[in-house]
């Protein structure tokens, strides 16, 4: 993993993200891999997959957790979450950063295959920072109701007011 500064946006994530040793875990939206060397850095030996709808950002990704996807803790896909390839092991965690599709009106496909994905009872975070208040509580009031509607429950992380934090936990 390449080092140096790490936005707070992925500390605050990380210190979040309750993520068992052994855990398998899938971040949506991964963009340059920051965070999957994050949890790839963690001791244990559960692994993360990645994905994100560019190709470029995967490129970046998997270049900068090289040793950690060498080593199996890290895989990275393209696509978006409604068509890639999750594979048939179900996943502890899932987590996104700023990936505002949670929050709309359409992101019931999304939602309900991140459910079946999930092992029962694993949770889903969905981290948003947003320049502006009123955008991150917009954000969790959504994310939340979109959540239950695909039969998660919900619960908020208490968090800054440009921050939101919404955890689902799948059924089971």
């Amino acid at each position: 993993m390449s080092t140096g500064p790490v936005a707070p946006r992925f500390r605050w994530a990380m210190e979040v993200l309750s993520v068992a040793p052994d855990a398998r875990v899938l971040e949506v939206g991964c963009g340059h891999g920051i965070a999957l060397g994050l949890v790839a850095a963690r001791p244990g030996d559960g692994c993360i997959l990645g994905i994100d709808r560019s190709e470029k950002m995967i490129t970046q990704a998997l270049r900068r957790n090289a040793d950690a996807v060498h080593a199996g803790r890290v895989l990275a896909r393209t696509g978006t979450l409604a068509d890639v390839d999750l594979g048939r092991e179900p996943f502890d965690v899932a987590f996104a950063i700023n990936v505002s599709l949670f929050a709309e009106d359409d992101a019931r496909v999304e939602l309900a295959r991140l459910r079946e994905h999930l092992r029962p009872g694993g949770a889903l975070y969905l981290f948003h920072e947003a320049p502006v208040a009123a955008h991150a509580k917009r954000f969790a009031t959504m994310a939340a109701r979109n959540l239950e509607s695909q039969g998660f429950s919900v619960r908020t992380v208490p968090a800054t007011p440009s921050r939101a934090c919404v955890v689902g936990q799948a059924p089971g």
